[in-house]
This record gives structure tokens, C-alpha cells and sequence, in this order.
């Protein structure tokens, strides 16, 4: 089942997502579907501001995907307290906490899909400045 999630707005960062209630490690946070975005309109997408809310989908596919409810609003921590997993066969993308998040805390991920992974890049190739 999808946690109560809500949009916050977040000193520095634009809008972050929060949970109404305490999310327990390895729960499910989140499944979202996927709108996917094939290789022939990704050059368009990529020099759109939809660029900075696209999952990596399919790589021999060069595909792309939007995550709809939440699931692209999701802001970077390095040490992020959830993480994702895409299901190819669902269309979908599952949000699970890899620690106890309790009430009102920001959930984020780590855009480089892997934990503790400094991805200061993405923000410095669109101009935003880095927080860890």
C-alpha cells in the first residue's frame, strides 16, 4: 500500500516529498507507474526541463521513463534514506526505505541508484548548487 505522502517546499532544493506517518526499513514506500519514452523522442525530452525528472529505463532500448504520482519529485542525498527499483514487466518503479524515516523527514533518494555515490555532476551540468 502507497504511504500519505505530501509535497513540501525545501530551503535550497524547490519541492521535496514527505510522509504523514513513520515509514519502517525496507517498506514500500511508493510503486509508480512509468510513462516510458522511447530512443527516437529522447533528444527532445533531454533539451526540455523534463530532463531533470527521467529514470534511466531501458539502456540497449536507449529508453527513458517518467514516474508518475511522486516517483519524479524525489530529491538527491548521497546517503539517501530510500532507494528504487525499476519492474520492467509492471511498467512501474517501487520506492522502499532503506532506514526508518520517521514523520515529516524528507524522503530522497540517490540519483546514481546506488548508495553513498557523490552526484554532484548531475546538479553541476544544470547549474544547481550541490548539497550532500
Amino acid at each position: 500500500m502507497t504511504k500519505p505522502l505530501y509535497i513540501k517546499q525545501c530551503k535550497g532544493k524547490g519541492r521535496g516529498v514527505f510522509c504523514k506517518q513513520v515509514i519502517i526499513k525496507e517498506e514500500l514506500i511508493e510503486s509508480a507507474p512509468l510513462i516510458i519514452i522511447p530512443a527516437a523522442q529522447k533528444a527532445w525530452v533531454m533539451e526540455s526541463k523534463l530532463t531533470d525528472y527521467f529514470f534511466n529505463y531501458c539502456e540497449t532500448e536507449d529508453a527513458l521513463a517518467l514516474a508518475l504520482g511522486f516517483g519524479s519529485l524525489y530529491n538527491h542525498a548521497e546517503h539517501s534514506n530510500a532507494d528504487y527499483r525499476i519492474d520492467y514487466d509492471n511498467r512501474q518503479i517501487d520506492f522502499f526505505a532503506l532506514e526508518d524515516i520517521p514523520t515529516g523527514r524528507e524522503i530522497c533518494i540517490n540519483y546514481g541508484g546506488a548508495y553513498g555515490k557523490d552526484y554532484r555532476n548531475w546538479f553541476e551540468d544544470r547549474n544547481i548548487p550541490y548539497q550532500k
